[in-house]
């Protein structure tokens, strides 16, 4: 299980976490929902040890993460694909797979984790040896899960995956990201597509202003009248 317990979050004068609690249970997709500006990518940041709490708690599996390194983090299997892809546009596609993998050591599994990838994505094995920046917005989103699949994740922190790309194109990520969860890795999910984060996630927290303003299951939350209302468009 992953946990955060009441941790807070500041910069400089800006007070962008407010005593947020949250859990992902092995298994689960969890989405993390909420406006622009809410908090959602500073809560997977604080996650990967990218930014410090000023307070509060974060375990997995009962060890305490707030000792630890972003690079211990990835070492506990815990890999965080960010907003806008970031890939490496100078690279191939390989190679921007390959840095995935950068700090694994199990080179038969990272041969099998390569086919598992390109699985999902026939597409990558097409373009293999083209450069990243030379893909369409949606290949990069692709190249982007893959490569953090590359990392071996049991936690899989996405943040945005349906941002910019085609309607027809995010159905189909959307898919792949159920099948990843169904094969063994348990994903936190920032969207702002509200609609397909509750449609196939477990659990679901949305932030207001830095703290949690409503939490639940995601199929009962799709009912509340305050979501409906907010991010359903009812």
């Amino acid at each position: 299980m992953l946990k955060l317990r009441n941790v807070h979050v500041k910069y400089g004068h800006v007070h962008a976490l407010r005593g947020i609690s949250l859990e992902i249970q092995k298994g689960q997709i969890v989405s993390l929902l909420g406006a622009n500006g809410a908090g959602k990518s500073t809560t997977l940041k604080m996650i990967s040890r990218l930014v410090e709490p000023n307070q509060g708690e974060y375990i997995v599996d009962g060890t305490n993460m707030l000792k630890k390194s972003s690079s211990d983090v990835v070492k506990a299997g815990i890999i965080h694909c960010p907003e806008n892809r970031r890939v490496f546009p100078q690279l191939t596609v390989y190679e921007n797979l390959k840095i995935g993998a950068i700090l694994r050591k199990d080179k038969k599994q990272i041969n099998k984790d390569f086919d598992r990838v390109f699985t999902y994505f026939p597409r990558l094995k097409e373009r293999l040896n083209q450069l990243a920046g030379t893909l369409s917005g949606g290949e990069q989103q692709m190249l982007a899960i893959g490569r953090s699949l590359m990392g071996n994740p049991s936690y899989l922190l996405l943040d945005e995956p349906s941002l910019g790309i085609a309607p027809l194109l995010v159905k189909e990520i959307f898919e792949i990201i159920k099948t990843i969860n169904q094969e063994g890795t348990s994903i936190l999910l920032v969207e702002q597509n509200a609609h397909m984060a509750l449609q196939i996630s477990d659990y679901s927290y949305v932030l207001e202003n830095g703290k949690i303003a409503l939490e639940g299951q995601s199929q009962k939350l799709k009912n509340n009248d305050r979501i409906r209302q907010l991010y359903l468009g009812a």
